[in-house]
């Protein structure tokens, strides 16, 4: 399991004001990233803030393994108590400029079978933990309230990108404003051609308040040398009351999430990626099979490809055979490569 503590996480935010061009040298803050089987992905750095164009809470592949959409960059939180606020979320802008500091509150980053992290604020302690539902664009956060002195908000801020991967979003273009809310299922059509965005949260209410969040910055493609200043839409706020012992399960899908329970969808995908490595007892083997387990996804109705990397690759056929005796055989995946040597053979 790889944790990072309080101290480790505030390094990890100074590296976002370490980029120096004229040194050449310069470590990146270090990632998460959690795939569904399909070539989508969700994946961030592990402060919370976006450092790539690829990063996202929900890259969906709308025909897999390719055709990625980046639709949800983001869903920042702010914790409401006693009418003060506090942002849990980091971004960036010109200048190097952070905000909101939400690392601050970060006690500690955890990636065993999802990615978690805990935060402290106010007398509240609360773990977030992410997951993708296999063999589906779908994104999974829960919420634990593991301590909390009284009972406060927790509103959710969702920032739309809803573009091409490669791509950036401007605000010169039209995303469509209108959204239906109904049973705690926030639902938007960026545009005509776009997936539907789903945003599942129970128990919660909607305030509609369109406007534009203007000049992110990614710090990866600044370094890279890449187009780095993005503009991501908001439609409103999402809101929701929370307590001590209070667990929520938030969906974020292409699919209509209605009448889906978060709690029971994680425990599935939890129980699938046990069932990997339920035989191994050494640590790095689990996580190196698991890592495995993220390049292998679905290509037509019943056929396995393999990811080339992530973020921008999609499936090679020279990359694929190179890499499936570490994947499929070592980890005694043999229908899995028996499904992948049959999409090959019509290629």
């Amino acid at each position: 399991m790889l944790i990072k503590n309080k101290t480790e996480l505030n390094n990890e935010a100074e590296k976002l004001l370490s980029l120096n061009l004229q040194s050449g040298i310069w470590d990146a803050p270090a990632e998460w990233l959690e795939t569904n089987g399909l070539g989508g992905w969700s994946g961030a750095s592990v402060t919370g803030c976006n450092t790539r164009r690829y990063h996202g809470l929900l890259v969906a592949a709308t025909r897999p393994p390719a055709e990625r959409m980046n639709l949800l960059s983001k869903l920042d939180e702010t914790i409401i108590v006693k009418d003060k606020k506090y942002e849990l979320g980091v971004n960036q802008y010109e200048e190097n400029t952070i905000h909101p500091n939400g690392y601050q509150y970060l006690q500690s980053f955890a990636k065993d079978l999802f990615p978690e992290w805990v935060y402290e604020v106010e007398g509240i302690q609360l773990k977030k933990t992410i997951a993708m539902v296999h063999d589906e664009n779908t994104t999974i956060i829960i919420y634990d309230i593991l301590k909390a002195n009284t009972p406060f908000t927790l509103e959710l801020l969702p920032l739309i990108s809803a573009r091409g991967y490669h791509s950036l979003q401007h605000s010169y273009n039209n995303i469509w404003r209108d959204v239906q809310f109904e049973n705690g299922i926030f639902r938007n059509r960026p545009f005509e051609s776009a997936p539907n965005i789903f945003i599942s949260v129970p128990g919660s209410h909607y305030e509609h308040h369109p406007s534009w969040f203007y000049k992110f910055n990614y710090a990866v493609e600044i370094y890279r040398g890449q187009d780095f200043e993005e503009d991501l839409f908001n439609h409103g706020t999402i809101s929701t009351e929370l307590k001590e012992g209070d667990s929520i399960g938030i969906i974020i899908s292409t699919e209509n999430p209605l009448g889906r329970d978060a709690l029971q969808l994680v425990q599935k995908e939890k129980a699938r990626r046990q069932s990997l490595i339920h035989q191994l007892d050494n640590e790095t083997i689990q996580q190196l099979t698991l890592a495995a387990d993220q390049f292998i996804v679905k290509r037509g109705k019943d056929l396995k490809t393999v990811i080339a990397g992530y973020h921008w690759f999609t499936d090679w056929g020279r990359d694929t055979m190179i890499s499936l005796p570490g994947l499929c055989l070592s980890t005694e995946r043999y229908e899995v490569q028996k499904k992948s040597y049959l999409y090959l053979r019509r290629m």
